[in-house]
């Protein structure tokens, strides 16, 4: 039983950013890199209800999972654009209390960036988390096709997204749903908190 795929909207935010804090760090949850779970969800799943596109994966009526991203750079600008005044005014309401153990890893973010294949071909990109009780049911399966189906419906001409070598599961899903490899290559961004570099992964497909 894969379980019920649906249109994300902004009351899954909450929801959404739980999945997607739970699932960071290759598959367990980013508390050891990123410890401020509010900012977390503020910075990257916020954007993506503000103005992006998005699915649920649900089981026995419980968010378990989610395929969250944008048509292009234009929407995902538009994105930002949209979440930004909350994310100010959160900042200054002090929403954001353990904003100082995130430095290190949003330093690191910036400075060992692997880039992005062209955005002339693959204009959308996309963020695919499902929860560890959820994985092995189908549903990453069902939330990408959902995903690749509405992109092809909007006249997308291809997507794509960035992983790492640790993440067997899912990259054994996209290639299976047509991704190949645009660009690959060993970065430290991990070191501090995997105990060794990573071997970051830029997938593309047509669509």
């Amino acid at each position: 039983m894969t379980g019920v795929v649906r249109p994300a909207g902004p009351g899954d935010l909450a929801a959404l950013g739980r999945v997607a804090y739970d699932t960071a760090f290759f598959g367990e949850s980013a508390r050891r890199f990123f410890p401020d779970e509010a900012l977390f969800a503020d910075l990257w799943v916020r954007p993506y209800l503000s103005g992006g596109l998005g699915f649920v994966g649900l089981r026995g009526g419980r968010v378990v999972g989610s395929i969250l991203g944008v048509t292009g750079p234009a929407a995902y600008r538009r994105a930002w654009l949209g979440a930004a005044p909350t994310l100010l005014s959160r900042a200054l309401a002090g929403a954001y209390s353990r904003l100082p153990g995130c430095l290190p890893y949003l330093g690191r973010a910036g400075l060992f960036s692997l880039g992005h294949a062209p955005t002339s071909h693959f204009p959308a990109h996309l963020h695919l988390n499902v929860l560890e009780g959820a994985r092995g049911t189908g549903l990453g399966g069902r939330l990408l096709d959902t995903f690749l189906a509405e992109l092809g419906r909007r006249g997308v001409p291809g997507v794509q997204l960035s992983t790492t070598r640790e993440n067997v599961a899912a990259l054994a899903l996209y290639e299976k749903r047509g991704f190949r490899v645009w660009t690959e290559r060993e970065r430290a961004l991990w070191r501090p908190w995997l105990g060794r570099n990573a071997v970051h992964v830029v997938m593309v497909r047509r669509l």
